[in-house]
């Protein structure tokens, strides 16, 4: 008899097999991502519906048979319901499971990202704080958990720490102020979007505020994330869509998850069929 085994973890891929069969793709804590096979998990018979949805964090037990975990059962620790109300919230959702897929291997532990995705799935299905906000926050935490975290302490060049205006060299990871900038003769990345990524040099204009709330989230306690505010509409805007180029430039690609996010809330033009 096969032996049983039992994890926790939170969907976040599906891909369905056949009439009635579901690969569902785990992101657990000691042994990151792992691949189980729900048999009868579309199926509302078959008894596994509930822990066969995405976005779905639960015990689950399985067996292995082969090369393959197969799921005997499981229980719901937290569905995360209020994703489903809201597209936004939803589209949001899957952006951040993409980025944790793509961040996470399978046998490697990723308890750091597992609690940095559900705090932030959490939030979004609460509607805890502005959207901007969680993803930011989101977005340059997993950068540090990735080994991309930015140097914020002050300018790379004459160490000043506070200002008006700052930049990020994004590539490099640094900070660099207005004056020595201005030194060196450097220019400003104007593309509007992060999928306007160039492989020329990207400086990105953080004012003060938005300086501080990314130090914030590099520092933070994990069950503090989200606990500060922008109050000003423009910064909430830049610090997204600053932590995106951020992120989005040393992964190396874009998310059709973030774009249709994006394209929803009117950020972007919609993507044209055959573009």
């Amino acid at each position: 008899m096969a032996q049983h085994e039992s994890i926790d973890g939170l969907i976040i891929r599906t891909k369905d097999m056949g009439d009635h069969d579901r690969y569902l793709t785990v992101l657990t804590a000691a042994q990151g991502r792992m691949t189980l096979l729900a048999k009868g998990g579309r199926g509302i018979k078959g008894g596994q519906i509930s822990v066969s949805q995405l976005y779905t964090y639960a015990n689950f037990e399985y067996y292995k048979r082969g090369d393959f975990n197969i799921l005997k059962c499981g229980n719901p620790i937290e569905p995360f319901y209020g994703l489903s109300e809201d597209l936004d919230r939803l589209n949001l959702a899957a952006y951040f499971c993409e980025v944790a897929y793509e961040l996470s291997d399978e046998g490697e532990p990723a308890a750091d990202l597992l609690r940095l995705l559900l705090n932030s799935l959490h939030a979004v299905s609460r509607d805890l704080y502005p959207q901007e906000q969680i993803k930011g926050a989101f977005e340059i935490r997993v950068a540090a958990l990735s080994g991309y975290a930015p140097d914020l302490l002050g300018c790379r060049q004459c160490k000043k720490i506070d200002g008006d205006l700052l930049y990020l060299d994004v590539m490099n990871g640094s900070l660099i102020c207005p004056e020595c900038l201005s030194k060196a003769g450097g220019a400003v990345y104007k593309g509007e979007y992060a999928d306007e990524l160039r492989e020329a040099e990207i400086l990105l204009r953080l004012p003060a505020p938005v300086v501080a709330a990314m130090r914030y989230c590099l520092g933070a306690p994990a069950n503090r994330l989200f606990a500060f505010e922008l109050a000003d509409r423009e910064d909430q805007l830049v610090f997204s869509k600053s932590t995106e180029t951020y992120l989005l430039s040393h992964i190396g690609h874009g998310f059709e998850s973030l774009r249709f996010y994006r394209e929803l809330r009117g950020e972007i033009p919609h993507k044209k069929e055959g573009n």
